[in-house]
C-alpha cells in the first residue's frame, strides 16, 4: 500500500470513530504513513514539529490510532522505544538484533499456525503481532557484534 493510500486509511478510521480531521492530526497521520517502516513516536514529532505540532497532539494520535486497531504497538528487545507497525495483518517482524532493522514478513500459513496455537491454548488471540530475532542477510556477513 501507498504512503498516500495508508494516510488516507488512517484519516477514514479516525473520523469514522467521530474523531475531527484537524490538521494535527492530519499531518500525524501523513508523517506515520510516509515513514514506510516501523516508527516510533518521537520520529514522528521530529517529523511534524515543524509545522508547530507539539508531543502531546502526536503521542494522543498515536494512541487513538491504537486504540482503534489501525496501528500496533511494538516494544522490541533492540529498542528501548515503542515502534508503531501499520501493517495489522497477521505477519511476522523480522528483527536483526544487530542494526535493529525490521523486516515485514508474510508467511502464507501464518493465520493456521495462529489458529492452531489459539486452541492449544484455549484460547483466542486479539491481534498478531509475531516478532523474531536474528540477524539480517547484511549483518551475517559483518563480524561487528551486537551492542
Amino acid at each position: 500500500m501507498k504512503a498516500d493510500e495508508r494516510a488516507r486509511r488512517l484519516l477514514r478510521e479516525l473520523e469514522h470513530h467521530g474523531y475531527r480531521p484537524t490538521p494535527q492530526r492530519e499531518a500525524v497521520c501523513w508523517a506515520l504513513a510516509q515513514h514506510g517502516g516501523h516508527p516510533t513516536a518521537a520520529e514522528i514529532f521530529e517529523s511534524v514539529k515543524r509545522h508547530g505540532i507539539g508531543q502531546a497532539t502526536v503521542y494522543n494520535t498515536i494512541t487513538t490510532l491504537e486504540k482503534l486497531g489501525v496501528i500496533q504497538a511494538m516494544s522490541l528487545n533492540t529498542d528501548e522505544h515503542t515502534r508503531y507497525d501499520l501493517d495489522t495483518t497477521p505477519h511476522v517482524n523480522f528483527v536483526c538484533s544487530q542494526c535493529s532493522r525490521i523486516i515485514d514478513c508474510h508467511a502464507p500459513h501464518l493465520d493456521l499456525m495462529l489458529a492452531q496455537i489459539a486452541t492449544q491454548a484455549g484460547a483466542t488471540f486479539e491481534a498478531a503481532n509475531v516478532v523474531v530475532y536474528g540477524r539480517c542477510e547484511h549483518c551475517q556477513g559483518s563480524t561487528v557484534s551486537a551492542a
